[in-house]
Formats: C-alpha cells, structure tokens, sequence
C-alpha cells in the first residue's frame, strides 16, 4: 500500500516548498489505483474555494515527473469560469510513500 500526499504549488517550478499547501491524503496499491481519489482531492479543494463557487472543475490524471526534488506526480487542476476567455490551471504536487 502506498500514500499519496497532495500539495497546491504556487507556481509549478516553485521549490520554495513552505508555501506548498497540504490539501490531501490518499491511499492505494498504486498510482493507477489512488487516481480516481486524488482527481476528486484536487477537485474538492478546487470547489471549495468561494472565488470558484460558478465555475466547473477538474483535474488531469497525475503524471510522473523525473527531475523533481519533492514530488514524484503533478496534477493539473482546472478552474473554468463560465464567462471568461481562459481557463485557470493550477499546479499540484504529489508525494508517494511506501507504507507497511
């Protein structure tokens, strides 16, 4: 079983790691078997926030990245309002764990 540790990143490339936001905790053999549950972790807090309370949602799947430090997944959250020219995307970082 692995644990998955999701954190908002203020900008993708930021490495300045105390203003990463802890937003959730996920479990799963795998990531293919933790994704449905962080999509809707990052979906959740996406919502949850009041500036988004008329607009739709998502997240992209977790991919892998090879050359970070902290993270071993980044989801992309989408934030599009529904009269606005362009989408928000914002940028999450996810941890992987070995757990016993």
């Amino acid at each position: 079983m692995k644990k998955y540790i999701i954190f908002l990143m203020p900008d993708e490339d930021d490495e300045n790691y105390d203003q990463h936001e802890l937003i959730g905790v996920e479990y799963g053999e795998d990531i293919y078997d933790a994704t449905d549950r962080l999509i809707g972790a990052v979906c959740d807090d996406l919502s949850g926030n009041p500036e988004n309370a008329r607009c739709e949602v998502f997240a992209y799947p977790p991919e892998e990245l090879e050359e970070s430090g902290r993270y071993q997944y980044q989801l992309l959250g989408i934030v599009s309002p529904p009269y606005a020219e362009e989408n928000t995307v914002l940028f999450y970082g996810v941890q992987e764990i070995e757990t016993d």
